[in-house]
């Protein structure tokens, strides 16, 4: 991993108005950092969550939350690595009828769901513990797999 590699979370709180979505992306643009995700969350007084995945170096992630801090629709900024502990992330991924599977027992997740009956497995955790599920599941024959970034706490 380069430098230039390390995957960062922003949790973007902006006011629930169009062209809110483009100045956001329009930052990473002008900048050359490629967005990696983005989603929006529920609306709340006005103004909504909008959660973007990136990499960059910690000097530009920190220029980037400084620059998105000040466009004028942005409320508030929370800028974390991926691998924090405090990024959590839930799952649901699909398996094929009578494929049983259960997470590797390194990933420290919540989960539940028997997919050896046919039920979704529904997966909880931290957003690097839960895309290690999400790929042991694939490597077993998941066909269909959504995840998202949960809003922060503490």
């Amino acid at each position: 991993m380069t430098h230039d590699d390390t995957r960062w979370v922003g949790y973007v709180r902006a006011d629930h108005r169009t062209g809110s979505i483009a100045a956001l992306a329009g930052v990473f643009a002008t900048r050359g950092v490629n967005v990696d995700s983005m989603a929006t969350g529920d609306v709340h007084d006005d103004a909504g969550l909008v959660v973007v995945t990136f990499r960059a170096g910690e000097r530009r992630a920190r220029l980037l939350a400084r620059t998105v801090e000040r466009l004028p629709q942005v409320r508030a900024v929370l800028l974390r690595l991926a691998d924090d502990e405090r990024v959590r992330a839930a799952a649901v991924v699909r398996l094929p009828p009578g494929v049983a599977f259960r997470p590797p027992p390194e990933a420290s997740v919540r989960w539940s769901g028997d997919t050896a009956t046919g039920d979704p497995l529904l997966v909880e955790g931290p957003l690097a513990d839960v895309e290690l599920t999400v790929e042991a599941a694939r490597a077993a024959g998941a066909h269909a797999d959504a995840a998202v970034i949960q809003p922060p706490y503490a």
